[in-house]
């Protein structure tokens, strides 16, 4: 991710996760809303691309042996053609040493928990967060 990606990537981090606005009341907690930016450091950002064309973007952390999906968005035009499956399998396959990978989503983020489990995630918690309210599932994946 590129400063100059910033822009147009927390646009499409909006209009990708407005449905989660809309429902809870906040947006994941990477979106600085006062400096529109992100919060996440950068180094963590990746950029997904079409070509030339930005069509998402992802935080991915990996110390070691674990690595933390902190989020991947795609711009809403641009979901279910595959995007962010190829997103996510290259994010694991940029990190070859890490051994167990972890995410989480809103509890009723059913599409998103098909979608993790397709791609190998299992389900092996529940949290409620105590700032928002929102419970979510967290989800691993054992390489």
């Amino acid at each position: 991710m590129r400063k100059d990606d910033i822009a147009i990537l927390y646009d499409i981090a909006l209009r990708s996760f407005q449905p989660d606005y809309e429902k809870y009341g906040v947006y994941p907690p990477l979106i600085n809303l006062k400096r529109k930016n992100f919060l996440p450091p950068l180094m963590f950002g990746k950029t997904i691309l079409a070509g030339d064309n930005i069509v998402g973007g992802a935080f991915v952390a990996a110390f070691g042996k674990k690595g933390e999906i902190g989020a991947i968005f795609i711009d809403p035009p641009r979901q279910g053609k595959g995007y962010g499956r190829q997103a996510m399998l290259m994010a694991e396959n940029m990190h070859p040493k890490v051994k167990q990978w972890k995410l989480e989503t809103p509890a009723e983020s059913y599409g998103l928990h098909r979608f993790y489990e397709s791609l190998g995630y299992v389900k092996t918690r529940e949290r409620k967060d105590k700032k928002s309210g929102i419970t979510g599932f967290k989800y691993e994946k054992n390489i």
